[in-house]
């Protein structure tokens, strides 16, 4: 399996509530429609007044959030990811994709790893 960890923040001047809905009403659609050859794509979406310090101390760390949500898309294998990368190449299916991204993401800030999961 393969997993892709995505930290995504919202276009300045919208607000949390108006980024999840465009996430998960618009933009979700039109990538499940061109791109659905992942087996798991989930959105963590911070609490926006939640905030974390650990009992056990948390020195010199910041309080500014890091993103606004969290995507986790898994692959079954490295072809699937692959074939995903390659759609994503296609011109016109990467321009529709980015250009619904700038309707609700700073895409300047965006960060994307690949990652292995272990679970306990």
């Amino acid at each position: 399996m393969i997993k892709m960890v995505c930290l995504f923040n919202r276009r300045p001047g919208m607000t949390i509530a108006e980024f999840k809905a465009y996430y998960e009403e618009r933009h979700v659609p039109l990538v499940t429609g061109l791109l659905a050859n992942w087996c798991d794509y989930r959105r963590n979406y911070r609490l926006e007044d939640a905030e974390h310090r650990a009992p056990h101390g948390d020195p010199g760390r910041s309080s500014e959030p890091l993103f606004d949500v969290m995507t986790e898309i898994t692959y079954e294998s490295e072809d699937l990811y692959r074939k995903t990368m390659s759609l994503l190449a296609d011109p016109e299916i990467g321009r529709r994709v980015a250009e619904d991204e700038a309707r609700f993401m700073d895409r300047a800030s965006m960060r994307v790893q690949l990652v292995e999961e272990c679970r306990s």
